[in-house]
Parts: structure tokens; C-alpha cells; sequence
């Protein structure tokens, strides 16, 4: 969580991507890289090292391990540059996109339910780093808004599950039923 501000009574919880989601991808991209190599390796050393094959194969190896990376490179800084998240008393609001900004937002009074989920792979893996899948019914595009790559996830759920409720008790109390 990069901003949190909780004076009088006013809730304003501002955080973005983890790069932590990322880090099962950086395992598995690791591990190709390696067998990349080892396969390489293999090939040098029953091709021989002055043959055309040694060659090829290893430009082949080295434009697969340099596209790999960039990708990862590339997604990551996607990611954690551009998908941001605020809660504050009355919405949910998330932000995300490089060119185009695209700008989510749900009122806390039409959240019907909160789901938060964190994978035993996201344990493991990734540290923690887990989604909330937002449902309302009141929302006209599809009925749920995914927050992915979220830090402190358990956290982010309590802050926005006390919100919601308390707002809702705020409100039928407000119009007496």
C-alpha cells in the first residue's frame, strides 16, 4: 500500500500493481532460460564447437532468451507503472493504461459482495500478492470489477468490506429502513 489516510473519520487508501504478482513468471522464464542454455550446451558439445549448427543454435538461444526477458521486462513495467487503485468513504476507483486511461469506478453503496483470493500458487510464489473480485449488481458492463496484483490483500478486503458496510448502515439509517 503506497497511501493511506484515515483522519476524521474520512477513508482515502491509494495503492498500485505489486511486482511481487510477477515474480512466478520471472521462476518460470528462469527455468526456461536455464534449459535454453542447457540445450544449447548439449548441442555444442555433440555438434562441436566450429560447426554451422553451433552457431545457429545459439543466435536461436539468444533472440529467444532476449524476447523473453523484454517481455517480462516489459509487462512488469506496464503493470506496476500503470494500474492504480483508490478506495476512499464512498468509491472504489481503478485506474489503469498507458496510452488510453482507462478509469474504473464503483460506489461503495452498490457492492454487493467482495471475494478475495489468493491462490496457494500466489502463496508460494508471489508472496502473498492476491485479486478481489468486486460484484454489484448496479453495474452495467458486467457485474464484478478484478483488482489483481494486490500486496496485502487480507488488508485491502477488511478496509474495503468495513466501507461498504459501514456506508450501507450509514445510508439505511439515513432513509430509515
Amino acid at each position: 500500500m503506497s497511501n493511506t489516510t484515515q483522519n476524521g473519520g474520512e477513508l482515502n487508501i491509494e495503492w498500485s500493481y505489486s511486482g511481487k504478482a510477477l515474480r512466478a513468471q520471472a521462476l518460470s522464464f528462469f527455468l526456461l532460460s536455464l534449459a535454453l542454455v542447457g540445450g544449447g550446451l548439449y548441442a555444442t558439445f555433440f555438434a562441436g564447437w566450429f560447426s554451422e549448427f553451433y552457431l545457429v543454435a545459439w543466435c536461436a538461444i539468444t533472440g529467444c532468451l532476449l524476447l523473453l526477458w523484454g517481455y517480462h521486462f516489459a509487462v512488469y513495467l506496464y503493470r506496476v507503472w500503470t494500474i492504480r487503485y483508490l478506495l476512499n468513504e464512498r468509491h472504489l476507483c481503478s485506474y489503469r493504461g498507458l496510452f488510453t486511461r482507462i478509469r474504473d469506478t464503483q460506489e461503495l453503496v452498490h457492492i454487493d459482495d467482495v471475494r478475495l483470493v489468493i491462490t496457494l500458487f500466489d502463496r508460494i510464489f508471489n508472496g502473498g500478492v492476491g485479486k478481489l473480485v468486486i460484484f454489484s449488481g448496479a453495474d452495467r458492463t458486467s457485474g464484478k470489477m478484478i483488482l489483481t496484483g494486490i500486496d496485502k490483500p487480507k488488508e485491502i478486503f477488511e478496509h474495503l468490506n468495513s466501507a461498504r458496510t459501514a456506508l450501507r448502515a450509514q445510508r439505511s439509517i439515513l432513509t430509515g429502513g
